[in-house]
């Protein structure tokens, strides 16, 4: 090989090495400059104390930094507490200061070392990410003295944790149903033993005219119509008529229009008085509660006393009093004891 072909395979070789180490140059001369640092509140703790971690990354406003993930721990045995969820920016000269605070603890003791905590950011029309690292932090954690003088005792006395309403209406509730439970339980054996000793309780029926002559006089106590309310007087009043004349005769009445009401009532010899007066008074109050009629004030007032005029009229006969005779128990040879209503001793039926 001759002088001059060295000398272009040399500067062929030089050429190459430029060219080779020229984009890793530039990207080293355009690199941004980023500063990342962390500051620890304390270096010496004692074990489960909280450290408050303050980490800032300063860089240009055309930088984007990406933090990373704070979760569980950070490494080295430091628990994260709680953590911000974004950073605090200030902004001063085109350069931006963005600021984290990590709340950190550890519960073993000794000398440790807080690690460093990496951040990534990127350049605007680069797509190269970089990283940069704050300074690890050294912490000396202390283990709590223990005076073994004294008995073991907690740390912190237990917190009473006052109830939610939730939680009493719960138990509230538990208590209404016991309750209720008790009494029906209660109850039940009281029916058993009066069951047991023959005791039969009869509820005292109130006859159907007295019933209708009270409700009447009630709902003229009422004033209904005097109120405006024509239409509901008139169907409480035709209801108490026809309620009565079910208790009196045994008719459906409330299921019937008028004409079958008067039908079934032509079998127990009404007056052709009576007839036609019962016949006016549900006639006319059909008007108003399906004609939308409008009655006149002596219309109104007519209507109680008619409707007892109907009771009063087609009442049974006062009977004498007969002694009402209940068994309650059996004697041992078979006779049935029984009691009067009016009476003060006992009879036995053979």
């Amino acid at each position: 090989m001759n002088y001059e072909t060295g000398k272009r395979y040399f500067l062929i070789f030089i050429a190459s090495v430029v060219l080779a180490c020229a984009p890793h140059t530039a990207k080293a001369q355009t690199q941004p400059m980023v500063g990342v640092t962390a500051t620890a509140d304390s270096s010496t703790i004692s074990i489960g104390d909280w450290i408050h971690l303050t980490v800032q990354a300063t860089h240009p406003s055309s930088v984007s930094i990406q933090w990373p993930a704070f979760r569980d721990s950070l490494g080295g045995g430091f628990d994260i507490i709680q953590a911000d969820t974004a950073a605090r920016r200030s902004e001063s000269n085109g350069q931006i200061t963005e600021t984290r605070t990590i709340v950190v603890s550890r519960y073993e003791p000794g000398s440790s070392m807080i690690p460093a905590i990496t951040l990534a950011y990127r350049s605007p029309n680069d797509t190269t990410v970089y990283s940069a690292q704050t300074n690890p932090i050294p912490v000396e954690v202390r283990p709590i003295a223990v005076d073994t003088t004294i008995a073991i005792k907690d740390i912190k006395p237990p917190l009473s944790v006052p109830l939610s309403w939730q939680e009493i209406l719960l138990y509230a509730g538990i208590v209404l149903l016991l309750a209720a439970l008790g009494y029906g339980g209660w109850w039940l054996w009281k029916k058993r033993q009066r069951k047991q000793l023959g005791i039969v309780e009869e509820k005292p029926a109130i006859p159907p005219d007295i019933l209708a002559l009270a409700q009447l006089h009630e709902l003229e106590e009422k004033h209904v119509w005097q109120k405006g309310e024509i239409k509901a007087f008139y169907s409480e009043a035709t209801e108490i008529v026809r309620r009565y004349f079910e208790g009196r005769y045994g008719v459906m009445a409330l299921e019937m229009t008028t004409d079958e009401v008067l039908d079934q009532l032509v079998q127990f010899k009404l007056s052709r008085e009576m007839m036609d007066e019962i016949r006016a008074f549900l006639a006319d109050a059909d008007l108003v509660k399906f004609a939308k009629v409008i009655p006149s004030i002596s219309d109104n007032e007519r209507v109680i006393p008619v409707a007892l005029e109907i009771v009063e009229k087609t009442r049974p006969v006062a009977q004498p009093n007969v002694p009402h005779v209940q068994v309650v128990d059996v004697a041992p040879t078979g006779a049935a004891v029984a009691e009067t209503g009016n009476s003060t001793g006992r009879q036995v039926k053979g």
